[in-house]
């Protein structure tokens, strides 16, 4: 065949495969702008093609893009294989995950359906499925054998004989009550979401908190713990027993010590079986159940067995309905009580959360807990009320060990021995703990049933405390325990605090005595368990939708009832335990609280501090104001906080953490996607910073290119309900006058002043139109713009994405589309590029990131356009001293507070205590009581000017000042406002009294309104004629506030009244100038004319 031949039928067979392929769905992943476009035809190329083989070529298929390029789902069409289709979906994702931007690859898990399994099924590639113990090893048989501890065998025969069947069926039953209400409540949490390792702490701590899973979590590591060496005790008791009695041998005393002794090694052994690994244990597990279910059946078995005559000297006469009548009801000996029976069985039943400690062991915890725990404590109850039932039918209560116990002639019941008298008698059901080893069919078997139940509960506790401990300590929940967390091999065995729960454990057994451990264990388990039932009934009373549980059959009524029902028998069994174990608590509690306030895991607390918050809002809402409640607050146009920090802390003691404090800033850029992204981020880090500054407020911001419009916004949209602002208060503007000015070549003959005065004057304008309260302050001749003084080793810096309109892929707007803002670290430094100021369009709205990057660490003004160090404002397309060009990838500083080495007078001038100040207050304006209010407010305890002297002034023209002074004074005792002094002023305000350097300065200030040859003019002479009068009585009170005032500590003046058109004229700032100038810290206040403060109770 010639190669022309082989050639055309190469393109023969090309043409048909391109045709076949053509046919079928050919998906393109097209990288535009960094989103995934997704085509369905093959004549669009350049992408990455994906075939997925269909059935027949009439269907079609197509893939559906999200438009943020997040997320693709195949659609429509015919059904394809199952096999094909998986494995075409599959590699379309990795396809998808192999062309998207590095950060998209490397999102959170479950960010992106590109993650999901069910969406894109399982791939080479996919983890495989967690290995670990189903519910039948790793929790039913766990539960079971701590549930069988030393109590099966030594105390159940016993606690039959003291209490009876009865009472001790009441035990048992309530026992069993407690813990069903607290495995329904951890069965609820365990199903609500993955459950890792650390059992019962890991599902309070996700639950209620840290505060709450650490404090019970440390409790409840040492309950295990110690019950560890409860079941070590009993086993040492048993052991001990058994060479006194049939072989007369002892090691020290044959008692307390020996019991020292045995328990200590039994402990040491099973930490080297621990050691070895859980797969060993949980084998050696295996081996102790079959064990102790044979030496159950064994017991039952000898029941039904010939009597020996051993058996019957010491109270064992076989089945009887009569001594089931004797054993009927309670018998107590020595000091045992009800109360007493309760705490030695309770803490046998206290292993229901063996599985749950096992947790992070476990394949599918949320099926295996409440599955394993369940079947655990059924079978267990059982167990046990049946080995009571057994002994209490066939065995007396006393009897002497030497001779058989007589049976009446004529009632069929057997006599009480003359030992019961006092009370010498050594065996039967009420004085010897081994009546069940006497009724076995081979005695040696029960001795093993013995030890197997108390080596398998301690097993389960040695190996299930550790763990705790681990989750513990990798949540750094205490300092310096870290050590403590690390894991080895590849089931992350915690070695280290194997260790540390062996010293504890064999600390415990030297205490020696088995009812001594069970009545501390008692309490300890029960409080763990209270925590447990309330945190489920906090979980579900918070009504939060993420409170999802797949266990059902809950209640929260029910969970509450069982908290109450644990802490109320706590404190029945031995109240001084309890009040012990409620201070520790108490303790751990405040201190985990105080050192882990940043951990978030979605708890029901943060669920029930939401709903509270609504509620109270809704209630408020729907509320009546009335003067008694009424409360300051205060949107402060603080821009930048950080650089403003002397206003932020003047109103904060205002405030004081009782009333609304916002800090309002007014981004200067056109509202965008972008600009909201950023304030975004903005309001996290100022929120951050108030909160290291102790201040209880909040932070809100609006992004608008003209001040007065944007805090127009503000006004209109900021606060909820009843949490609304009432206050304004904003930062004097002490650049006024330079902003006035009008030279020769402004163009601007407007009589109200210049654009950039307008803007600040019109603020305060409409906030009076508003009917809010407005308040300028004035912080001396130092200003409130404190951002000079920041160094760069006073801030911190967080790395902010590219907003440039020529980097379409920016991470920010990115983050923006995921609900993600952005994160707070700083990544490493990319390469920088020049970029050139965007302008806003209709189309597309831009930040201009040379204003917005290179002034934001520095904002000087309410609307931060310049830097200039005195809360000055200059015009909006003037640049910030130091500016540079922004590059692409800029830093947004965050600040932190200011270091208390070195910190700046004036900018901590208000956190600083001052002792015996004076606060003047001039009382020009019926404002309501506003101006009393504050500066009462202003003299509280825990503000800077605590218990600082009031002095009240006010002038008077036409009225008697001894009346005005004496009604002025009463009205101030009605208000129970505490005065040191009240001045009446008479003045006639004319202008013939003025002194000379006053009307100098005056003069002055109208020069440079009004310069001469020039011709505009700030203020136009209609206006100065107008305001003539109330020009020469500012002009007089500026003296008399020289005169009176200029020592005092703070100034509360009434705000000078004028109509809209005067206060947005430069004359309205020339009063404030001329009232305030070389003057101490200065408040304006002028009130809505709504009372604030009544007389009334």
């Amino acid at each position: 065949m010639t190669s022309a031949a082989v050639e055309e039928g190469s393109l023969e067979e090309q043409q048909k495969t391109d045709e076949k392929i053509h046919n079928q769905p050919i998906f393109y992943i097209n990288e535009i702008n960094g989103s995934a476009k997704c085509q369905n035809s093959a004549a669009e190329g350049n992408g990455t093609k994906i075939h997925l083989t269909t059935t027949n070529d009439v269907g079609q298929n197509a893939v559906d893009c999200s438009p943020k390029g997040r997320s693709a789902t195949i659609c429509g069409g015919d059904s394809h294989p199952q096999s094909q289709f998986t494995i075409a979906r599959t590699k379309f994702a990795e396809l998808i995950r192999m062309r998207a931007p590095k950060s998209f690859r490397t999102a959170r898990k479950g960010s992106s359906t590109m993650d999901d399994p069910e969406m894109f099924g399982s791939s080479a590639n996919s983890q495989p499925e967690k290995d670990g113990f189903g519910w039948i090893t790793g929790v039913l048989i766990r539960c079971i054998l701590c549930i069988f501890g030393a109590t099966l065998f030594l105390r159940m025969s016993w606690i039959a004989g003291q209490a009876g069947l009865i009472l001790g069926g009441v035990v048992v039953l309530l026992s069993f009550l407690v813990v069903v209400v607290t495995a329904i409540s951890m069965s609820a949490i365990a199903t609500n979401g993955e459950v890792k390792n650390g059992g019962c702490y890991y599902l309070i701590s996700r639950s209620l908190g840290p505060e709450f899973g650490g404090s019970i979590g440390l409790i409840l590591y040492i309950a295990n713990t110690v019950n560890a060496s409860m079941n070590c005790v009993g086993l040492a008791e048993a052991i001990v027993r058994l060479l006194k009695q049939d072989y007369g041998f002892h090691l020290t005393d044959g008692g307390i010590n020996d019991v020292r002794i045995y328990a200590t090694c039994t402990c040491l052994f099973l930490q080297a079986i621990i050691f070895i690994g859980t797969e060993f244990e949980n084998k050696t597990q295996l081996a102790l159940m079959g064990t102790i279910w044979i030496c159950i059946i064994s017991h039952f078995v000898g029941t039904l067995l010939p009597l020996s005559d051993i058996q019957r000297r010491r109270g064992v006469v076989g089945f009887s309905f009569g001594v089931l009548l004797d054993n009927l009801w309670p018998d107590f000996r020595a000091d045992n009580t009800f109360i007493t029976m309760f705490g030695v069985y309770f803490p046998a039943m206290t292993g229901i959360m063996a599985g749950a400690n096992m947790s992070g062991d476990l394949k599918d915890p949320s099926k295996s807990i409440p599955r394993g725990t369940f079947w655990a404590i059924a079978i267990t109850t059982l167990t046990y009320l049946w080995c009571m039932v057994i002994t209490a039918l066939t065995t007396v209560r006393d009897a002497t060990g030497f001779s058989e116990p007589e049976l009446h002639p004529t009632t069929h019941r057997y006599t009480v021995p003359s030992c019961r008298a006092n009370d010498t008698c050594r065996f039967g059901l009420a004085n010897d703990y081994d009546v069940m080893t006497l009724q076995g069919a081979w005695s040696p078997l029960i001795t093993v049933g013995i030890f197997s139940t108390t080596l398998s509960s301690a097993s389960g506790c040695l190996i299930g405390a550790p763990r705790i401990l681990q989750a513990l300590c990798a949540d750094k929940m205490f300092p310096y325990m870290h050590p403590f967390a690390k894991g080895y091999r590849k089931t992350n065995d915690p070695f280290r605090a194997y260790f540390l729960t062996l010293l504890i454990a064999i600390s415990a057994i030297m205490i020696g005595e088995l009812n001594s451990i069970a009545d501390l264990i008692s309490n300890f388990f029960l409080a763990a368990f209270a925590i447990t039932n309330f945190a489920c009934f906090d979980a579900s009373a918070a009504k939060s939708p993420g409170f999802r549980p797949g266990f059902r059959f809950y209640n929260k009524w029910l969970s509450l009832f069982g908290s109450a029902l644990c802490v109320l028998i706590m404190f029945v069994l031995h109240w001084p335990t309890s009040l012990v174990t409620f201070f520790v608590f108490i303790v751990l509690f405040v201190f985990i609280k105080h050192n882990k306030s940043h951990i978030n895991w979605g708890t029901s607390t943060e669920a029930n501090r939401y709903r509270r918050a609504l509620n109270s809002l809704l209630k408020i809402s729907r509320t009546e104001d009335h003067v008694k409640n009424y409360r300051p607050q205060l949107l402060v146009l603080s821009g930048n906080p950080v650089a403003r920090q002397a206003l932020v802390d003047f109103a904060y003691c205002i405030s004081n953490g009782r009333s609304l404090l916002l800090c309002g800033h007014i981004v200067p850029h056109c509202s965008s996607v972008q600009a909201t992204a950023l304030i975004r981020t903005l309001n996290n880090q100022f929120t951050d910073w108030l909160y290291e500054q102790h201040i209880k407020g909040f932070y809100s911001a609006v992004a608008h290119q003209s001040l007065r419009a944007g805090v127009q916004g503000l006004l209109q949209t900021v606060g909820l309900g009843k949490m609304q602002p009432n206050i304004l208060l904003i930062g004097y503007n002490s650049h006024w006058l330079t902003q006035c000015e009008v030279s020769s070549t402004d163009n601007d003959n407007n009589s109200s002043g210049p654009h950039w005065y307008k803007e600040y004057m019109g603020v305060i304008a409409d906030a009076f139109e508003a009917n809010m309260a407005v308040c300028v302050f004035r912080n001396e001749n130092d200003g409130l713009d404190h951002s000079a003084l920041l160094s760069k080793e006073d801030q911190l810096f967080v790395r902010l994405p590219d907003l440039l309109h020529s980097d379409r892929n920016s991470s920010l707007t990115d983050d923006l589309n995921r609900g993600v803002s952005a994160k707070k670290v700083r990544p490493k430094a990319k390469a920088q590029q020049n970029s050139v100021l965007p302008t806003c369009s209709p189309s597309r709205a831009e930040l201009s990131l040379p204003t917005l990057m290179d002034r934001l660490p520095s904002v000087t003004a309410v609307f931060p356009s310049g830097t200039n160090g005195n809360g000055s404002m200059e015009g909006m397309n003037g640049t910030a001293k130091g500016s540079r060009r922004v590059s692409s990838g800029a830093y947004l500083r965050k600040y932190d507070h200011f270091r208390t080495a070195g910190r700046p007078s004036m900018s901590a001038k208000f956190r600083t205590q001052i002792k015996g100040g004076f606060v003047d207050v001039w009382w020009l304006y019926d404002d309501g009581g506003l101006v009393l209010l504050l500066s009462h407010l202003l003299r509280e305890h825990n503000t800077y000017l605590p218990n600082a002297k009031l002095r009240i002034f006010t002038i008077c023209s036409k009225l008697n000042p001894d009346d005005v002074h004496q009604k002025l004074v009463e009205m101030l005792k009605k208000f129970r406002i505490h005065f040191a002094s009240v001045h009446v002023i008479s003045e006639d305000y004319d202008e013939g009294k003025l002194y000379q350097e006053t009307i100098e300065e005056y003069q002055e200030l109208m020069n440079t309104l009004n310069p001469a040859g020039t011709t505009g003019q700030a203020i136009s002479q209609e206006i100065i004629d107008k305001t003539q009068s109330k020009t020469m009585r500012y002009l007089r009170q500026r003296e008399l506030l020289l005169e009176f005032s200029s020592a005092s500590t703070v100034v509360l003046i009434s705000m000078p009244f004028a109509t809209a058109n005067i206060v947005l004229s430069p004359v309205y700032g020339m009063w404030l100038e001329l009232l305030s100038r070389d003057m101490p810290p200065m408040l304006f206040v002028r009130g809505n004319r709504t009372s604030v403060i009544t007389h009334t109770s």
